[in-house]
């Protein structure tokens, strides 16, 4: 896949991860206000699970191969994902555990870190300066 249809699915991801955080926050709202939603806030919270586990997947499947040719450049921002991401989404999924009403009781700090998390990621790794063929073509390695 080319850099810009990545970059694409992978934004596109966020936005589908950011809609469904925001309406599992807002059933955790009403669930604290002691609507009966378990069952509803229960179904959210697994597709959101299974969205953030497929982007996690994906991101470092296709970001890794663009960026693996280029020279140091290249090499710095996948070392930086891939620290960044074994402790940041180890939280998240720590958020994450647990029944709805323990994942209810996160929420807010969920949808806050989890909001700035791909927000720094677009700025970085996902940004259309770096994920670009022009950008990654004038990094790339010189076969030796």
């Amino acid at each position: 896949m080319n850099p810009s249809a990545a970059r694409a699915l992978l934004i596109a991801q966020h936005d589908q991860i950011r809609t469904h955080l925001n309406h599992c926050s807002v059933l955790a709202r009403r669930m604290r206000d002691g609507e009966p939603v378990h069952a509803e806030l229960d179904a959210a919270l697994s597709r959101l699970r299974t969205e953030f586990a497929d982007h996690n997947t994906t991101e470092t499947s296709l970001v890794r191969p663009l960026l693996h040719d280029s020279s140091s450049w290249g090499a710095l921002l996948v070392d930086r994902m891939l620290e960044e991401h074994v402790a940041e989404h180890a939280a998240f999924w720590q958020m994450l555990a647990g029944s709805s009403a323990e994942v209810v009781r996160r929420m807010d700090e969920l949808l806050e870190e989890l909001d700035a998390h791909m927000a720094a990621e677009e700025r970085t790794f996902l940004s259309p300066v770096v994920l670009h063929q022009d950008a990654i073509d004038r990094h790339r390695e010189e076969p030796t």
